[in-house]
């Protein structure tokens, strides 16, 4: 049979991984729940302690127990890191990712280092009032959420801020520029981009150039940096397959060919995509001659495509000349999953020849291209 503490005296315990303060005042037992249990916890833990029960003996106490709450903190170092110093090791060296580069990781660390304050004690405060996109706030909050729960493993930080903070609902807004293209304006884009109908006769380098890259967008609807990064050595002519392993995406630097970098697909999917007889007469005259890590689709000068100056020189210029309302080149994307629900495809394989789930393809792909001429009969 145990022995009860003193009164005063604050017990330290060790319960269910955690540290735990137990203590008796006039009368009355307390108990504050604190961090996980290690030896750096324990240290803060007792201190804790101790002003508890220094202020019991000076009558200060504090009933609402507010005053003896933990404070998250920075552990002091030896090399005295910043924040910010510890989240750009955490990009560099756990997530191979490059902070000067990767577009969300630099502009969640150009975040952080406008905060006047860095305890980690406003953090919450701080990110709440960044003036952002409820999306744009979901993303950073991952990527600072997956970065204090590292921190707190390392024993950098002794809680993570932000584990109890949900993300921020978001309202699915369809958006005009990349409404679905009808079949009969898929006709007419590709028709003018063959027949160079837009292209200035003055022009060293024509629009019939991008046929083959815009077709394929339209018939396999991958995303643009897939188009972009794929390499002859994904399309196996023997069994008729075209592999999507990665993209060449763009960088806060931009979108061309120098500033580009190569990474695995949005989610981290692989997937095939069947190569049919006109994709396989159209891609193979690309092929030919070319290595196996070469790019199958190029821009005239024989870099990586850009795809904001191809939308911006020559897409939008096509587009206003058919007198087809404004899209960007992703319309394609929506085009495909579109095409593929209406024409009965089940949501699963729509969904695999996207690298999406089923979810996704039946919310953002269920565009009414034509409606049905009647209803179903009720009788």
């Amino acid at each position: 049979m145990g022995t009860k503490s003193l009164k005063g005296t604050v017990s330290v315990e060790h319960i269910d991984k955690r540290i735990r303060l137990r203590w008796r005042f006039q009368q009355k037992r307390y108990s504050l729940n604190l961090f996980d249990f290690n030896r750096e916890n324990l240290h803060w833990a007792k201190s804790i302690a101790v002003q508890i029960e220094s202020d019991i003996r000076n009558n200060c106490f504090d009933l609402s127990l507010d005053a003896y709450q933990p404070v998250f903190r920075l552990k002091t170092v030896i090399t005295d890191k910043t924040l910010v110093s510890y989240f750009e090791d955490w990009v560099r060296n756990y997530r191979n990712m490059d902070c000067n580069r990767d577009i969300d990781y630099y502009s969640t660390r150009s975040m952080m280092k406008k905060w006047d304050d860095l305890d980690i004690k406003n953090l919450v405060g701080n990110l709440n009032r960044e003036v952002i996109a409820p999306k744009t706030y979901n993303r950073r909050l991952i990527i600072l959420k997956a970065f204090f729960d590292w921190a707190k493993r390392k024993e950098i930080v002794t809680q993570n801020p932000l584990e109890d903070v949900l993300p921020k609902k978001t309202r699915k807004t369809e958006k005009p520029n990349r409404r679905p293209f009808s079949k009969a304006e898929i006709k007419i884009i590709l028709e003018a981009f063959s027949k160079n109908k837009f292209c200035s006769p003055y022009s060293a380098f024509k629009h019939s150039h991008y046929y083959p890259f815009m077709f394929f967008m339209f018939k396999t609807g991958v995303r643009n940096a897939e188009a972009i990064g794929l390499r002859v050595r994904d399309i196996d002519f023997i069994n008729n397959q075209i592999h999507i392993r990665e993209v060449l995406a763009r960088t806060i630097k931009g979108s061309n060919a120098s500033a580009r970098i190569r990474k695995e697909t949005k989610n981290g999917k692989q997937r095939i995509i069947p190569l049919t007889e006109d994709l396989k007469s159209l891609i193979f005259p690309l092929v030919t001659k070319k290595q196996s890590d070469d790019l199958v689709f190029v821009s005239h000068t024989g870099k990586s495509i850009d795809d904001s100056m191809f939308q911006r020189r020559i897409l939008k210029k096509i587009l206003a000349g058919l007198k087809i309302e404004h899209r960007v080149l992703y319309a394609c994307r929506h085009t495909f999953g579109s095409r593929c629900i209406e024409a009965g495809i089940n949501p699963v394989t729509t969904a695999f020849l996207m690298g999406n789930s089923p979810e996704t393809a039946l919310r953002s792909y269920t565009h009414l291209i034509s409606l049905p001429g009647v209803l179903p009969d009720i009788n």
